[in-house]
């Protein structure tokens, strides 16, 4: 792994979910953009762009409760 590469395990930890939940984000697109490898394999992410997909998708609390159009 390259350095200073987030896994897959430190991500779904910073996210609160499971290792095969993640896996599912990231086959859904849901996840930021990862790092990948010449086969096409991703090698990690990194930190700084886990924090500008973090800060791209913020949502308050009532659009997190009742969506965005409320």
């Amino acid at each position: 792994m390259m350095q200073g590469l987030l896994t897959y395990e430190a991500l779904a930890e910073h996210y609160g979910v499971s290792r095969r939940t993640m896996y599912q984000r990231v086959w859904k697109g849901e996840a930021p953009t990862p790092v990948l490898g010449p086969s096409g394999r991703v090698r990690g992410w990194r930190p700084e762009e886990v924090a500008r997909y973090d800060s791209a998708n913020q949502r308050t609390r009532a659009e997190y409760l009742y969506g965005s159009d409320k």
